[in-house]
């Protein structure tokens, strides 16, 4: 391994057309290259190459990691290896609070389990961006890096929703992939009833377009969300209670913020340490919550407006790229200096 003075080579992957490559693999890239003192490069999966790998000093697998015989080659070869943890799934024991069902799920899942294991046990450490990861990481035998949580879509920084005095045709916006939409089934009662009561328009910002006809579908692209999310008025997120979602990261509700949306949320436990209840979003606790608050920003614009340009100063005052790089950049000279 190079010396901490010197340059080294750092790849991300896998390649993806995916958000999360675009921004903790494309954009981190960017900004450690302009930092200076690293080289960045890119690898591409299904399968792995084990020769392209090779070619990297520090690989950091955003979600996916390779196969066994793989990882045992990279780590004779005395690379540094990271998990980009994002929103992937590790598996069910780790995030079981309760002690009994989680011996339950070991015993249960034993054989998928401890093949998991054995891959991250060979990772030297695996990237997270909510502290409350931290122990569901160490379960799965992994060093949890915390970073600084990042913004994804850049271009809402300066270009953000300014709220209109709109009281009917308000746009209520979610953006996921086609395999979250069933998330919203206990809130489409009441969607449908904001379409019904004040002629809201309802959009679906995904990847595939669902069963509803009063839904509106719209193709989801990096390129275009940024300005697609300034032609809605309100967000929201609507999650289901299990254990994985409990802890799920909040990137698409701090990108709400980021574009100076006001979002309805019923509230993971990551997404209670990103919002201020009723100052820079608020919480639906219930389906009840959830159309009281929707209703009453329909019908108080000032509210939208307010609560909006308070998310978006909240989330630009303490999150950016830049400090996510460097502190990912602090993490990989000290995994360096340990390997010496």
């Amino acid at each position: 391994m190079p010396d901490d003075k010197s340059v080294f080579k750092v790849g991300f992957g896998p390649r993806t057309d995916a958000n999360s490559f675009t921004q903790s693999g494309v954009k981190v890239a960017g900004e450690l290259l302009r930092a200076g003192g690293v080289e960045c490069g890119y690898f591409r999966w299904e399968p792995f190459d084990l020769d392209e790998l090779m070619g990297f000093d520090v690989l950091i697998f955003i979600k996916y990691i390779p196969e066994l015989d793989v990882l045992k080659a990279l780590k004779r070869a005395g690379k540094i290896m990271l998990l980009d943890y994002q929103d992937t799934f590790l598996y069910p024991s780790v995030y079981e609070e309760n002690r009994l069902r989680r011996y339950a799920k070991k015993l249960y899942y034993l054989s998928t389990e401890r093949r998991a294991a054995k891959r991250f046990a060979l990772l030297d450490g695996c990237l997270i961006a909510t502290p409350l990861l931290g122990e569901v990481v160490r379960r799965a035998g992994m060093r949890p890096l915390e970073l600084p949580r990042q913004i994804y879509n850049d271009d809402n920084e300066f270009h953000f929703k300014e709220a209109t005095d709109a009281t009917r045709g308000v746009v209520l916006y979610w953006t996921g992939v086609s395999l979250n939409q069933p998330q919203n089934n206990a809130i489409l009662p009441v969607l449908r009833r904001m379409k019904d009561r004040f002629g809201c328009r309802v959009v679906y910002d995904t990847n595939r377009t669902g069963e509803h006809d009063w839904i509106e579908y719209r193709t989801f692209d990096n390129a275009t969300w940024p300005r697609e999310m300034l032609l809605a008025d309100i967000a929201f997120r609507w999650r289901d209670t299990s254990n994985l979602q409990h802890l799920k990261d909040p990137n698409k509700v701090l990108s709400y913020m980021a574009a100076g949306l006001p979002a309805v949320i019923h509230p993971t436990a990551a997404e209670r340490l990103v919002v201020r209840d009723g100052e820079t979003g608020f919480f639906a606790n219930t389906v009840d919550d959830f159309e009281r608050i929707v209703t009453r920003l329909v019908l108080e614009p000032e509210l939208r407006r307010k609560v909006g340009m308070a998310a978006h100063a909240e989330a630009w005052g303490k999150y950016s790229l830049r400090s996510h790089a460097a502190c990912l950049r602090g993490h990989l000279m000290q995994l360096m200096k340990e390997r010496g």
